[in-house]
């Protein structure tokens, strides 16, 4: 019998609306991502300088992911932001075969990411997630096609839960804060002026807004308030 897209994801709706434990919302959606025939799902929040995802994809890809910035060139992303509308993709697309995406496009095949259907996210203040369930197939041929409602519906349902439960994330971009600038924002964060700061770590006030400005530059923060939210999310402070 044909699986019913709707009813698979009315039943994840279900089960995220209850879930309050990270590992179980984690299997939630993994559970759903089988049901339409697929092996693996991420979900990305993507920033300028700052990405976090929540996924099954191997540990290795993630990393690797993130620290080669293949969100600045993954066509999935592009494709998804431009439209903002659900979307199937497969690596034998002729986004993947151009030049500059031949070694990404490598790189996913060998860790089985060859096909799958991607749904993007406003997120808020400028920010976009996106939703994607991946397959080794790379034709899509035994996986259910989501119509637009039931796609659009998954996704939210993921991005609210992430927004609220705020779970650890399995990969981020590579930010790496020097310790005296993670201090100078972690006492932003506690309210703290840059003054105060200064006073506090015993340097100079010059010091101490040269370590927030690094900071605020790494997390492509364009404000001193944003560095701080960005951090935290990270769990950088």
């Amino acid at each position: 019998m044909p699986v019913d897209p709707w009813k698979t994801v009315d039943r994840f709706i279900d089960a995220v609306s209850l879930v309050t434990q990270e590992k179980h919302f984690k299997l939630s959606l993994q559970t759903l991502a089988r049901s339409l025939g697929y092996e693996f799902y991420a979900y990305i929040n993507n920033s300028f300088k700052s990405s976090f995802a929540l996924s099954n994809y191997p540990k290795e890809w993630q990393d690797r992911y993130f620290q080669k910035s293949y969100q600045s060139v993954d066509p999935v992303i592009e494709i998804a932001r431009r439209t903002m509308a659900p979307f199937t993709w497969s690596l034998e697309d002729r986004h993947f075969r151009r030049q500059q995406r031949r070694g990404f496009a490598r790189e996913a095949n060998e860790f089985g990411i060859c096909s799958g259907t991607t749904i993007a996210i406003p997120a808020g203040f400028g920010h976009t997630s996106f939703l994607t369930f991946a397959s080794k197939d790379p034709s899509l041929e035994s996986q259910v096609r989501l119509d637009d409602v039931s796609a659009i519906t998954a996704a939210t349902f993921t991005h609210a839960f992430v927004t609220l439960r705020r779970p650890r994330a399995s990969a981020s971009s590579i930010v790496r804060l020097a310790p005296q600038e993670a201090i100078c924002l972690r006492w932003a964060a506690e309210g703290k002026s840059m003054r105060d700061a200064a006073t506090l770590l015993g340097i100079k006030y010059s010091s101490a807004r040269s370590y927030l400005d690094n900071a605020r530059d790494k997390l492509g923060a364009v404000s001193l308030i944003q560095a701080v939210a960005i951090a935290t999310r990270l769990h950088l402070i």
